[in-house]
């Protein structure tokens, strides 16, 4: 079957294929053949007549097959091929040779096991296609479509998501059935709902692009991820399946070391079905599935006695700090006075339930037109402990990292919990339309998609209480905390998106043009109310009680007079135009050009102008703050993509190809960013804090939010002109989107043994990448030099701009860098499907990759400073190593299908990933830093350390010889340091360690009849790093502890050596998952 393994360039946004070729005799081309390819699970027909050059083409065909296509003419004996498939986004090369009829001969029937092949795809680009049959066979344990994406040689694998073709998790353009189904917001996994936006249960085909010179593909720098959904045929299909893990399936060893697995159930039950409605005509299918997952609650028990702190309390335990008695009186006491239920504090587990749906519709309005629907929809949720955060009272009324609600002084109630709710629906509806026989073609798609993910608690609206209790040194600490997390009232993340395409196909000649017109519309909520629903601190339950002040309080609310939440919001429209010329000069060589134009539209958000930054921003000209507004806008403009691409069959039988292609593409930034503009601005909600107590408004207790606003403001609210906010986000009036220019070129071969090889190489260069830089500060002339150090850094000051309530106002501004990075990969591959059942594949591939930031931050403030490690300070853009490529990935997939006669089937899957992979801290990379702590005063990230030679260290200040003599032992026994002395450090300069995961499958099929219709039962297990299963010492993740290695203060330099190990967590074992499956 094509595809299985195929490293082809399938397309995002689309969402058909295509069959071409030539029809030839003995003395040449021949003109007014008629070609008919029949769909045959639904029986749809597509019809071409060849031309006078002998060629014909039949665009728009429903992917997948089987398809047998027909030649036929008057005076010839009819052609026929057999069993052909054609992936998504895919033209198919198929060439008949007619013979003159002779009388009583049948049709000469050809099989396509040949033409089922790579080298048959007339592509230029890199790739990775996946077939629904490789899908079945692949281990997976996660069931996200991340794990189907691993197949691709230039991925690397990352703990938000795959990082494609150089760009990070968040540069990839997904989309199902042509609807976006990436995680647009920008926050967690690079998908929506979770990373599984849809069952893979519906899926019928997926593919990974990485240079698609087709310029109808756009909205990405790294690569266009596209699946296609399944379809029901003229055969009933039907299959009963459930999927179930838990703790006890799942390594509990890494090493020596033994874990305590945490009670967990994931019980998976889903059913499809499809069929026709009216034979050939009307076809449905529908996929649904529903998943319960049980999730302990807080893992701390209460401890014993009659008072307030336990007789059996002993930090650092599992036993809490307060006892079950008066946890007990705290319910009893809400309940009575409130009417409020607090929940329970211990012995509880939760019940995160998850339910996708994906219903389609396929409609043979005739022979020339084709139209589809289909809706799907995720809803899912987990469960979370409160946050430890006390903002935004500052300064804070406790040590939050000692003493907080969620640390073993404290034992809070399940109220306190939230859940952060990943749903996602997506509505997407096709026609497509052929005339003048084959011809013209016509695609007019539609789709809606809305990712939707607000917050939610157990229990009713009630303020966030902390109850405070002196710690044995007399330092305040949290003894309990109810009612909801201070950071989920009101908490949203919501983003729709409309795409609207109209593309039109002429086939005249040796040429197939392609012209489209796209519009696209986005719309992005962020709703953020610290303390929304009203946040207390009392120093002790009797205060809390008798109903008095707090000793610290907070609230959010809107900036309305009628006080309804206002959601910062952002749009944003894209009007695009495309056309392509793709020309076939002959039946060896085709040439692909086309030319894409993309104009962004942003918004106005009048409404955003905070007056009091806009009056400090125009009263200082010399100012690096000078002319900004917290409602700027990037201008309108006008960006251009020229693409160009070729196939060239070099011996003219598809056995040696030659491909390649160079073309800009234009991606796009998390909207989160983009949005903060917004809800930064502090135009939309206001603030009262009192961090100790003594304001004079600061109310009493009250249940509802009236209540308390109306002791504060002493009557009505009415909307206010607010202070400039500390770190509002500014976008650059001239600021553009990130694009790059991207260049392949690749060998395939037909090699001995029938093996299909293929050599690919490809150049990334970044045309314009997107930096944040935190203003209010400027760079000194002769910047900081520190001992031992060959030059000055550059240092930074404060501009000392403050606002009407005396806090610094520093904003973080999203502009274009000054400085681009760049990207390459070589890529070998082996790939061969036998005729036994056994199927292999095999790739290496080498990168590089050079970026000015990892980008990463969910948040701005976190786009600054996280990883932006840099000589001279964040905001002096460098080029660093992107420590989300690996400068070496293997990967292998084997599959091996036995067929028992008519009895059964046994399917075995193996899939083997070794690449450069560690965990530093929580973060995952493929490359890793060396770091001192931030010395050029610009409030950004670690500084990068420089690396001293062995004289240059002796007359360097440290805190003791000793100290001095650890550095000196550790930089000569360090791989990357010890290479590189005399040098300062480069961001990701040290390569991670080598980490290997065999990921196993087995599925054993019985067969029996029911009706003269063969029906399946079915069995299988998937393991993901079964090595691990063998052994706990193998298949295992490195760890470094931290990335800051040196600190210079008071003219001193300290070093502390991080400490290495393996991530000694569930994460790092093996984990089995268990099916069953019922089909027909």
């Amino acid at each position: 079957m094509i595809g299985i393994f195929a490293s082809v360039a399938m397309h995002a946004q689309v969402t058909t294929a295509s069959f071409s070729g030539r029809v030839a005799d003995e003395s040449g081309p021949l003109p007014g053949v008629a070609v008919i390819a029949v769909h045959t699970p639904s029986g749809t027909q597509y019809n071409a007549i060849s031309d006078k050059n002998g060629n014909f083409r039949l665009n728009g065909v429903t992917p997948g097959g089987p398809y047998t296509i027909t030649a036929e003419i008057l005076g010839y004996r009819t052609a026929e091929t057999v069993g052909l498939y054609a992936p998504v986004g895919e033209n198919v090369l198929v060439n008949f040779d007619m013979e003159i009829e002779a009388i009583g001969l049948e049709a000469a029937v050809t099989y396509a096991d040949a033409i089922n092949s790579n080298m048959n795809v007339d592509r230029a680009g890199a790739g990775t296609a996946v077939s629904g049959r490789t899908m079945e066979a692949l281990p997976t344990v996660s069931r996200s479509m991340n794990d189907i994406m691993r197949l691709t040689p230039q991925a690397s694998v990352t703990s938000n998501g795959l990082a494609v073709g150089g760009g990070n998790y968040r540069s990839s353009y997904v989309t199902v059935d042509g609807a976006a189904f990436n995680n647009a917001f920008g926050i967690g996994s690079n998908l929506p709902a979770g990373g599984a936006p849809i069952s893979l249960d519906a899926l019928e085909q997926m593919s990974v692009n990485i240079t698609p010179f087709d310029v109808s593909q756009s909205g990405f720098t790294g690569g266009a991820i596209n699946a296609v959904t399944k379809s029901g045929s003229n055969e009933w299909t039907f299959s009963l399946y459930n999927y179930f893990t838990n703790d006890q399936l799942q390594g509990d060893r890494v090493g020596d070391i033994q874990l305590t697995n945490s009670q967990s159930l994931n019980n998976t039950t889903g059913v499809s079905i499809g069929g026709p409605i009216i034979k050939n005509k009307l076809f449905f299918f529908v996929n649904f599935e529903y998943s319960a997952d049980n999730v302990p609650g807080s893992d701390m028990i209460a401890s014993k006695g009659d008072g307030k702190v336990g007789e059996n309390w002993k930090p650092g335990t599992n036993v809490a700090r307060p006892t079950a008695t008066f946890l007990d009186e705290v319910r009893s006491y809400l309940m009575d006075t409130y009417g409020y239920d607090p929940g329970r504090y211990q012995g509880y587990s939760l019940s995160t339930p998850d339910w996708k749906l994906m219903a389609r519709i396929d409609w043979n309005i005739n022979n020339d037109h084709r139209f589809n629907i289909r809706f799907s929809h995720t809803d899912n949720k987990y469960s979370s402990d409160p946050s430890s955060s006390v903002n935004p009272i500052v300064p804070n009324p406790y040590n939050r990292n000692v003493y907080g609600r969620t640390s073993d002084y404290a034992m809070y109630f399940e109220s306190s919990r939230y859940f952060q709710e990943q749903n996602f629906t997506s509505l997407a509806a096709e026609l497509n339309s052929r005339f003048l026989d084959g011809m013209v073609n016509n695609m007019f798609r539609i789709t809606w998609s809305h990712q939707n993910e607000p917050r939610s608690f157990v229990g009713d609206n009630f303020p966030t209480v902390d109850i405070l209790y002196p710690a044995d040194n007399g330092e305040r600490a949290v003894l309990t905390s109810f009612g909801p997390d201070p950071f989920t009232y009101g908490n949203l993340r919501d983003v729709q998106t409309v795409v609207v395409t109209d593309e039109v196909s002429i086939v005249k000649g040796i040429n197939n043009i392609k012209a489209g017109l796209q519009f696209e519309w986005n719309d992005t909520k962020n709703g953020f109310m610290q303390g929304g629903l009203g946040y207390y601190v009392y120093d002790s339950w009797e205060s809390f009680v008798a109903a008095g002040k707090p000793v610290a309080f907070a609230i959010t609310h809107s900036n309305r007079d009628d006080l309804q939440q206002v959601y910062p919001s952002f749009q944003y429209m894209q009007a695009s135009a495309y056309v392509q010329d793709e020309l076939n000069f002959n039946d060896r060589f085709k040439l692909t050009v086309g030319l894409r134009f993309e104009m962004p539209f942003y918004p106005s958000i009048e409404g955003n102008t905070n007056k009091e930054f806009l009056m400090l921003a125009n009263t200082h000209p010399e100012s690096s703050i000078y002319g900004l507004s917290t409602s700027d806008m990037p201008k309108a403009r006008l960006n251009v993509s020229p693409r160009v691409g070729f196939n060239w069959d070099i011996l003219g039988d598809r056995s040696l190809v030659l491909r390649g292609g160079t073309g800009i593409f234009t991606g796009r930034l998390p909207f989160v960013w983009i949005v903060s503009a917004a809800g930064n601005s502090n135009c939309l909600q206001a603030q009262y804090v009192d961090a100790t107590g003594t304001g004079a408004n600061t109310p009493n207790f009250h249940t509802n939010v009236s209540d308390i606003l109306e002791d504060i403001y002493k009557g009505e609210f009415k909307s206010q002109d607010l202070a400039a906010p500390a770190n509002p986000t500014i976008l650059d009036k001239n600021l553009i989107m990130p694009t790059t220019w991207k260049t392949s070129l690749a060998l395939d071969g037909r090699i001995p043994g029938g093996i299909e090889a293929s050599l690919e190489g490809i150049y990334s260069h970044e045309l314009t990448s997107v930096n944040v830089n935190l203003l209010g500060m400027q760079k000194t002339e002769e910047g900081i030099t520190l001992p031992g150090e060959p030059m000055a850094r550059n240092y930074w000051e404060l501009e000392n701009f403050t606002n009407s309530m005396g806090s610094l106002v520093n904003p973080y501004y999203i502009t274009n860098s000054p400085v681009n990075g760049y990207y390459y990969s070589i890529t070998a591959q082996l790939q061969k499907d036998f005729d036994f059942g056994l199927s292999l594949m095999a790739a290496y591939t080498h990168s590089g990759s050079k970026t000015v930031s990892d980008a990463i931050g969910d948040q701005i403030t976190s786009a600054y400073n996280t990883m932006t490690y840099n000589v001279n300070g964040s905001n002096t853009p460098e080029l660093g190593y992107a420590t989300y490529v690996s400068p070496h990935r293997f990967i292998a997939n084997i599959s091996y299908r036995i067929k028992e006669g008519d009895k059964g089937t046994t399917t075995f899957g193996l899939f083997y990933e070794g690449y450069n992979h560690m965990y530093v801290g929580n973060y995952s990379y493929t490359r890793y830093s060396y770091t001192m702590n931030n010395v050029t005063g610009d409030y950004g990230a670690n500084n990068l350390i420089y690396i001293p030679t062995s004289e240059e260290l002796a007359g360097m200040p440290f805190v003791s010889d000793a100290n001095r003599d650890a550095y000196e032992e550790f930089i000569a026994s360090d791989r990357y340091l010890s290479r590189h002395r005399g040098e300062y450090s480069e961001r990701g300069g040290a390569i991670a360690p080598w980490q290997s995961r065999f990921n196993f499958k087995f599925t054993q099929d019985i067969h029996f009849k029911v009706a003269g219709k063969t029906n399946t039962f079915q069995i299988g297990f998937d393991i993901n790093n079964i090595a691990n299963l063998l052994n706990p010492r193998w298949g295992l993740t490195d760890w470094m502890s931290g990335d800051q290695i040196l600190t210079y203060e008071n003219g001193k330099y300290e070093f502390e050596a991080p400490s290495w190990g393996k991530v000694s967590s569930t994460f790092n074992t093996w984990q089995m998952l268990i099916s069953l499956r019922y089909f027909f």
